[in-house]
């Protein structure tokens, strides 16, 4: 009866193995050079007898996030955040409305933003939610993206996430790799929201983040409180904290703009096969068109056989999940 039943599960695992290979793992994905170079590279990292095979514990992928598993247009999700919260502490008295870079913020002046610095003035704002504790503001996260909505399609932010690119992540994921983000946006503003909204756990998040800090109370209790100093997760640093937090060169990496080149780069860089999508905001009817600051991404993908252009008007059957099928 034990041989009976072991070997009905094993079949019952065939079938299922078989279901899966035969269902269609990127059905918002049109057949088109992006998607055949996905399938052809998982099948070959994750088949023992290829000669590409990568052991699971290997098998990373880095997504970043902003423009590349959702959309960020016309405003920056993070940073509408931030302004949001600085407007609160503003009508609480507790920060200078006419000082600079806060009255440019608040006004939404670019111009004025520019001049000041864009970086010094992000510092800045930042600096005014220094001994916020941690929870409060990931509260805080999830109190605006629960009522926010998008100036053109009228959904709350995190309902465009790509749905191309969740199939993407349950694809490799049914194939053993571990997904994780890398965003130049503000870290604690992702992990309050991502587990829920993409499925990767804070833990896999890594962002632009500030330092948090300790405090012990008198009354025994312990809290978590944000600090001043922010450490920055753009451009280069990306590869240097993917080697600090997660110790292992990806073999995949997706992003979509010059921001994320050099975690491309470095992912295709290794000994292991690898893959590298640039996706291209080439869609003003769906989505959006720009693809200024990409051009090193673009060059990428012209140079190296491995790195591949993701056409959101080419390569996308469907962008959002709130599109008609």
């Amino acid at each position: 009866m034990l041989r009976k039943l072991l070997a009905v599960a094993a079949l019952a695992v065939v079938v299922a193995a078989a279901a899966v290979q035969a269902a269609d793992p990127l059905p918002s994905w049109n057949d088109a050079g992006a998607r055949a170079a996905i399938l052809d590279f998982v099948a070959a990292v994750s088949d023992p007898a290829s000669p590409d095979f990568v052991p699971v514990a290997a098998r990373i992928a880095v997504f970043d996030n902003d423009g590349t598993s959702w959309c960020e247009r016309p405003g920056y999700g993070p940073t509408r955040f931030q302004v949001s919260l600085l407007r609160s502490l503003v009508d609480r008295g507790q920060v200078d409305r006419d000082a600079m870079p806060f009255r440019a913020w608040l006004a939404d002046d670019r111009d004025a933003l520019r001049e000041f610095g864009w970086n010094e003035a992000y510092r800045q704002m930042n600096a005014q939610f220094a001994g916020m504790p941690v929870s409060a503001y990931r509260d805080s996260v999830r109190a605006f993206l629960g009522r926010e909505r998008h100036e053109r399609f009228g959904v709350p932010l995190t309902d465009l996430y790509y749905r191309p690119m969740r199939e993407l992540k349950a694809f490799l994921e049914a194939h053993g790799f571990q997904v994780w983000v890398v965003t130049g946006g503000a870290q604690d503003f992702v992990r309050a929201y991502l587990e829920e909204a993409f499925g990767v756990p804070p833990e896999r998040v890594i962002g632009t983040w500030t330092t948090p800090v300790y405090e012990a109370h008198d009354d025994g209790r312990v809290t978590m409180v944000r600090g001043a100093e922010q450490v920055s997760n753009g451009h280069e640093h990306k590869p240097a904290h993917i080697e600090l937090r997660i110790g292992r060169r990806p073999i995949l990496a997706v992003g979509n703009n010059d921001n994320d080149e050099p975690m491309c780069r470095w992912t295709l860089g290794g000994e292991r096969r690898a893959l590298a999508l640039w996706i291209h905001h080439d869609d003003p009817d769906r989505e959006y068109a720009y693809d200024r600051g990409a051009e090193r991404m673009a060059g990428l993908c012209r140079d190296h056989a491995a790195a591949h252009e993701v056409s959101m008007r080419r390569d996308w059957r469907r962008v959002f999940d709130h599109e008609a099928p």
